[in-house]
């Protein structure tokens, strides 16, 4: 009972039974592969997340005409075998459209049946999807303007409740309110004559965009959106990002945060209400990676990319690939080297909402320090994003938002918008269409504020602290349109706004040793403040105007990257021991250098990577944990050969003595470091 207890409230895991308990999380999703004038084809994933293999189980694919699949209208079964660890099986259903009666709605549901495998947090064993057939009994794939739209003005009613804009203390259609000052720090901004965004682009790569929703039409600029199903759908635009799915379409609602119209008598308002538009369907794509390459700056027409000035990408990658492809980092480079006349474009990128999903294990010390992080993200390795963690109404990190050392800033989102406050934002238009289809709580019942069944308030996720940062950016530059995206990222780190500042140290017993498994606030040598839910903070508009008034546009010094200092040197790390392994190498040569980014590289043999927490620590003294014991995307894992970036020590000088230090906090398992290497992202700051 003693050891138990201890276990649980003393020491951060506990031992190899945790480790019996790895199980595999299989996780659907469905979505419209194809559309002819006589059939809508569905294509079903089926993934296992976890880190056990699956086992054998049953597909199943519903459709009806309402939103539920008790009884249905069509339906089909598929066995599905046992998946591996981080893979997929897929399935392709062509349903015929004659079977169904036009101008109608339809509703979609696949669903795998349980495992006794796995865990009971399982949420994924289920998505569903919609569709609308038109007069001619076609699937609808085109955006039509509101038949209720018209060019009103006046002041748009929900913006009384959109918080995240200035938090009075609303309760933005939840049960209860937030906390005053929670917000987006923009209260003078949000005044007569101030920037608005207005000459700024951003690109919305997303599931879509509803280019005719009656909040953002007047943002869209005509025809430099695009829809890469042009070959698999039947009637698309070129121009036209739609959305066929009717249970919400996520990337109108991100656009919505980032650039809904003001003043315009309808719905609330985007951080930057004047910004250009450019919608991009990169996740409802067919051919992701082709689309992906085309709509992240590559393209100069179909899609013309290359002319977006703010690239918003509320979304992650798949657990299980922990290091960027080169031809995906060589996108961005040349996108922050090239685009925007050579002053670069900046990519704000989620930071993932992975903080309570132990898919595969859960130790007691996940509860607090997080289950999977930001740097399971192979994209957040590389030095030219801003990668964007949440905070809620009450000015703490949303209940899900991913943590990580490659965190640069925290925006706001909220939590689920029943008990707490969401986002308020557009929805896919029309009473019939939408996230509230499924989950009719909130704005949905508003008739006076929102009649037409166009806006949603439980929209959250750093899917929405991206866009308020996308927002933020579009007014910098227009302010100061000389800004780099190096400016841009200094801007937000000085001016970030320190919230929940009593955020506690995480300590656990581990092997005898109190070991530090999460920091407080850490204040680094060149004064900047880190922490690894928020970055350098919470976006604050109102001052980062302010600051960039007085700085100097290119005025960084010039950006390099430099080659790996290596050290390669086999150590055991001991097993169940906070102290760990600890090893140095000098840094030198690097003279009049400011540290913009820190890259490390780590080879370690080890037949449960789970175990390992990994720190680095620089010489002027601050440490950055770059990988939390018990990460979940570690669970049954053997080996890495991983990048991870710390931004924790941004101003800093990179010369001197670097430690690693690695410790391994359950027992049973043991393993080597084989060697390590650093590189750095340097400027010459004022």
């Amino acid at each position: 009972m003693i050891t138990s207890l201890l276990c649980l409230f003393l020491a951060a895991g506990c031992g190899p039974d945790a480790k019996q308990s790895i199980a595999p999380d299989l996780i659907v999703s469905t979505s419209i592969h194809e559309i002819t004038a006589e059939y809508i084809g569905l294509r079903v994933w089926v993934g296992n997340r976890g880190a056990a293999t699956s086992a054998t189980t049953t597909m199943a694919l519903r459709i009806n005409d309402e939103p539920r699949w008790d009884i249905n209208l069509w339906s089909a079964e598929a066995d599905v075998p046992p998946i591996d660890p981080s893979y997929w099986q897929f399935y392709d259903f062509n349903v015929r459209l004659d079977g169904f009666d036009a101008d109608a709605d339809y509703y979609v549901q696949a669903s795998v049946e349980a495992i006794a495998q796995e865990h009971p947090w399982r949420r994924y064993n289920r998505s569903s999807l919609g569709f609308t057939l038109d007069e001619a009994g076609e699937v609808v794939v085109k955006c039509t303007t509101p038949a209720n739209e018209d060019e009103s003005t006046g002041t748009d009613p929900l913006l009384a409740e959109q918080w995240h804009l200035n938090n009075i203390g609303q309760s933005a259609y939840a049960y209860w309110p937030g906390s005053p000052g929670e917000d987006l720090g923009m209260s003078a901004t949000l005044g007569a004559g101030q920037p608005t965004g207005k000459g700024v682009r951003i690109g919305i790569l997303d599931t879509g965009m509803e280019t005719c929703h009656p909040d953002l039409a007047a943002n869209v600029e005509e025809g430099a959106s695009f829809n890469a199903n042009m070959a698999s759908w039947h009637g698309v635009d070129a121009a036209d990002p739609f959305e066929p799915s009717t249970l919400g379409d996520h990337g109108t609602s991100v656009a919505g945060i980032a650039a809904a119209v003001a003043d315009n008598g309808v719905g609330g308002r985007g951080v930057a209400p004047d910004a250009t538009l450019h919608g991009f369907n990169v996740l409802s794509a067919t051919d992701f990676n082709q689309a992906y390459v085309d709509a992240t700056g590559a393209s100069d027409a179909d899609p013309p990319s290359a002319s977006i000035d703010v690239f918003n990408m509320s979304f992650g990658s798949y657990p299980g690939v922990l290091n960027i492809e080169d031809s995906e980092k060589m996108l961005f480079e040349h996108g922050v080297r090239n685009l925007r006349g050579g002053r670069g474009a900046v990519y704000v990128k989620s930071a993932g909402n992975a903080f309570g999903a132990c898919s595969s294990m859960r130790r007691p010390a996940n509860g607090r320090i997080g289950c999977a992080h930001a740097n399971g993200d192979a994209t957040h390795s590389v030095p030219f994003l801003v990668v964007v963690g949440a905070f809620n109404a009450h000015g703490v990190k949303a209940s899900y938002s991913s943590a990580g050392s490659n965190l640069w800033v925290a925006a706001p989102a909220g939590e689920f918008g029943s008990a707490s406050p969401a986002s308020i934002t557009a929805d896919q238009a029309g009473t019939e269409r939408g996230y509230d289809v499924l989950v009719p709580i909130g704005v949905v019942h508003d008739s006076v504020n929102n009649p037409d069944g166009d806006y949603v308030s439980t929209f959250n996720g750093t899917s929405a602290a991206a866009p308020h940062t996308s927002g933020a950016v579009a007014l910098l530059l227009e302010a100061y349109p000389e800004f780099t995206w190096r400016d841009v990222k200094h801007v937000l780190a000085k001016t970030a706004r320190q919230i929940d500042p009593h955020a506690r140290t995480v300590r656990y017993v581990v092997g005898g040793w109190v070991y530090t498994a999460q920091h407080p606030w850490i204040t680094n040598a060149a004064g900047y403040r880190f922490h690894n839910w928020y970055g350098f903070g919470a976006v604050h508009v109102d001052d980062a105007l302010a600051f960039a008034a007085m700085h100097t546009p290119d005025g960084l010094g010039e950006f390099t990257q430099t080659d790996a200092f290596i050290r390669e040197e086999a150590v055991s790390i001991p097993d169940a021991d906070g102290g760990g392994v600890v090893q140095s190498l000098t840094v030198e040569g690097l003279a009049d250098a400011n540290i913009e980014a820190a890259m490390l590289h780590v080879d370690i043999t080890h037949p449960m990577t789970n175990d390992l927490g990994i720190h680095l620590i620089s010489p002027a003294g601050t440490e950055s944990i770059l990988n939390p014991i018990f990460n979940d995307a570690h669970a049954g894992n053997a080996d890495l050969d991983w990048n991870l970036l710390s931004n924790a020590f941004y101003g800093e000088s990179p010369n001197g003595d670097w430690t690693i230090k690695v410790v391994d906090a359950a027992a049973a398992d043991v393993g080597t470091l084989d060697g390590w290497s650093l590189t750095f992202a340097l400027g010459t700051h004022p």
